[in-house]
């Protein structure tokens, strides 16, 4: 198939909500709610936020000085929310041929420490997804709550607990996100997790992305996630992409934010990753993470620079899709509408 073809129709399983408003909104919600900004331009504002080819930082440096203070911050409280999960997802829909779209975040990033009601900032996430899907129909959306390596057990149980009581609204999954904090392990939520996939949940956890393996088989023989989000360090354990290909787990491949945070170190070893996993039978998609902070970050552009830099094949980028379609935790019933109500 024609690859102008393939591109017409997408699946996203991996963005973030901070990182997938995009900058102009960010400017709106921040002067209408009167939030001061590092940058009093709009241009220098974006040039402040937004990663590119000659702009790289560590994921660590990123998340800590830009990510968590600035863009959690203006995606904080019910107005926020609501216009910032609306404006995500229809603009994927109309601009970027996302059809099917997951999107992630962790509703205690976006409640200012408890300020907002952890409830009123859920519902404005979905009131935001419903819009979308109304306006869409073609367009299929979930939200997945992301669990933070860095809280205690108790809050992270507060936010499955949460995701339960609102699956029935479209919270499709759950995920470990951030980076490691001392102590943190997986073996701890292996009760919790099969409370979640009791209450029809999914699993996906970040790992493999900047750390070694041993994140990598940890995850696996305790969790066992449905999919693993990045998990590009696999590609350098024969052992662990047997595993990953014996037990059908996904891998949600973000190329050019691996890229610009240095996780990959060049277009050459990127490469030699995503031939590596696909020659050992591993299942991936290709996925933004940061649509909106990573220049050109959006997801067709994402397929356009693995294609024209010849990374894979039309006939591969095919079964990516189709993988990531087959992948996704969003119950499609053909014929039926795509409001979880």
């Amino acid at each position: 198939m024609e690859v102008s073809k393939l591109l017409r129709s997408l699946p996203e399983l991996h963005a973030h909500i901070g990182s997938s408003i995009a900058p102009h909104v960010y400017w709106h919600i921040a002067n209408s709610e009167g939030y001061k900004l590092p940058k009093r331009d709009y241009h220098e504002f974006v040039k402040h936020i937004v990663l590119s080819p000659d702009r790289k930082m560590s994921l660590k440096e990123y998340l800590d000085t830009i990510y968590h203070p600035i863009l959690d911050k203006l995606s904080t409280g019910a107005v926020a929310l609501e216009k910032g999960v609306y404006e995500t997802f229809s603009g994927a829909y109309r601009s970027n041929h996302i059809t099917l779209y997951e999107l992630r975040g962790n509703p205690m990033k976006h409640n200012r420490e408890g300020e907002v009601d952890l409830d009123h900032a859920i519902m404005a996430m979905l009131r935001g997804m419903e819009r979308a899907l109304l306006e869409y129909p073609k367009l299929r959306a979930g939200i997945i709550f992301c669990l933070d390596r860095q809280f205690t057990f108790k809050q992270n149980e507060v936010i499955v607990n949460k995701a339960i009581k609102y699956r029935s609204r479209g919270i499709i999954g759950i995920d470990f996100s951030n980076y490691n904090k001392t102590g943190f392990h997986f073996k701890d939520y292996i009760d919790l997790v099969a409370k979640a996939r009791s209450a029809g949940l999914k699993v996906t956890a970040h790992s493999g992305e900047t750390d070694d393996t041993n994140d990598l088989w940890e995850c696996l023989e305790t969790i066992n996630p449905d999919r693993i989000g990045h998990g590009i360090k696999a590609a350098y354990d024969k052992d662990l992409m047997h595993e990953l290909s014996k037990r059908n787990i996904v891998l949600e491949v973000c190329p050019l934010s691996n890229l610009m945070t240095k996780a990959a170190k060049d277009d050459q070893e990127m490469n030699f990753i995503l031939n590596t996993l696909f020659d050992n039978g591993v299942h991936f998609s290709l996925n933004t993470d940061w649509p909106e902070t990573i220049k050109d970050g959006h997801l067709w552009e994402q397929y356009q620079y693995v294609i024209e830099r010849n990374m894979l094949s039309s006939t591969q980028i095919e079964q990516l899709i189709n993988w990531g379609y087959d992948a996704s935790f969003i119950p499609i019933k053909t014929g039926e509408s795509n409001l979880y109500l």
